[in-house]
Formats: structure tokens, C-alpha cells, sequence
């Protein structure tokens, strides 16, 4: 199983990107969002996600390669084509809508709107997507939390915001002012409700 390419980049398009590795150049998937961080030329590492598909009628199968930048994205990606009707098509599209930790917030707090958003995702599959990774998201460790996250709780935040949504707040700005407390007690994360209260003070 191929779990990461390291390359050099040499072709690019909206969706996929050509790496050559030792001579061998693999088609990789990607996101818009995805393409925009890769540099023009050089070289470039993903974290992979390696899918085969088979034809039930013809019996053949498709071999791809979904690259991220980010180890979290992968995982992310790899949960959502779990739920029933998320295709690895609308899993990308999900993954290029938003970074990995506000997918995964709004996933946790119950955010339907943000899944919604994303084209192909109808009403009953963001309920879908919220009802079956919810649970498995809070108890999921991240591999590579965010710096200002470092030693913090993504449960804690996740609860506070929506507690700081529920009160009227502006989501942007509930997430702002919640991320600059944390940055600002990182060294001693307090609990859910004095993130609530320290966030409400300095709103």
C-alpha cells in the first residue's frame, strides 16, 4: 500500500498532479485548495490515500491515488467515505471546502449549514455525514493539531463554540474570539465554560 509520494511535481491541473518518483510518475487527486499550497515547480510530498474500485458488471477496476498535504486531511477524508453516499468525489469536495479542524468542529458541534454548502450534499446526507462521525470524531485523536491547539482540548472547543453559537453569536466570530483566547491560555487551557466566559468578555 502506498502511503506517501515524495517527488518532483511535473504537471499540475485543478484536480490532479503528475509526481515522479525514481522515474515513475503517479497521477495524484487533489483538491483546488490542495493545488493552490504546491509550489510552481519542485519537489512535493503527499500523504495518500490509495483506492480501488471494482465494476460489478464488467468486473474492472480502477486504481487512484488521493493526495493531502496534510495528515489530518487524509484522515478526515478517510472517515467521511465511510457514511453511506459519500463518494471519494464528495469526500474531496467536502475536504477542499474548509480546513480539516473546521470540518471537523462542525461536524462535532452539528454545523449541518457547512456540509450543505459543499455541492452534491443534500439535507439528509449532512445529517448523515454529523449522525455517524460525530461521536468518532471527539473520541479520534488528531495527528497534527494545530499550533495554537498544542496540549488543548478539540472537545472543549468544539462544545464552547457551539454554546457561543447558541447564544446569537456570529459563527466567524465566535470562532475568532474563541481561537485568540486559546491562544492566549494554551499554556493552561481552561475548561468549556470559562472559554465561553473569557470569549463573551473579549467579544
Amino acid at each position: 500500500m502506498i502511503d506517501s509520494l515524495r517527488g518532483e511535481l511535473v504537471e499540475r491541473s485543478a484536480t490532479h498532479v503528475v509526481v515522479e518518483c525514481a522515474g515513475v510518475g503517479y497521477l495524484v487527486h487533489i483538491t483546488p485548495e490542495t493545488g493552490a499550497r504546491l509550489p510552481e515547480k519542485g519537489t512535493c510530498r503527499f500523504h495518500v490515500h490509495y483506492a480501488v474500485s471494482v465494476d460489478v458488471r464488467s468486473g474492472q477496476s480502477e486504481h487512484k491515488l488521493f493526495g493531502f498535504l496534510d495528515p489530518e486531511e487524509r484522515q478526515l477524508f478517510r472517515q467521511l467515505i465511510t457514511v453511506q453516499g459519500v463518494s471519494a468525489t464528495i469526500g474531496m469536495a467536502i475536504i477542499g471546502a474548509r480546513s480539516a479542524m473546521d470540518l471537523r468542529t462542525a461536524i462535532m458541534v452539528g454545523d449541518e449549514g457547512v456540509l450543505k454548502a459543499v455541492k452534491g450534499i443534500g439535507p439528509k446526507l449532512a445529517q448523515r455525514i454529523v449522525q455517524e462521525l460525530r461521536t468518532k470524531l471527539v473520541a479520534d485523536p488528531i495527528e497534527r493539531r494545530v499550533p495554537v491547539l498544542a496540549g488543548g482540548d478539540t472537545t472543549a472547543k468544539a462544545e464552547a463554540l457551539s454554546a457561543l453559537i447558541s447564544l446569537g453569536l456570529d459563527r466567524a466570530k465566535a470562532e475568532r474570539g474563541l481561537q485568540r483566547v486559546m491562544n492566549e491560555h494554551k499554556d493552561d487551557l481552561p475548561g468549556v465554560e470559562e472559554l465561553i466566559r473569557l470569549t463573551l468578555k473579549n467579544g
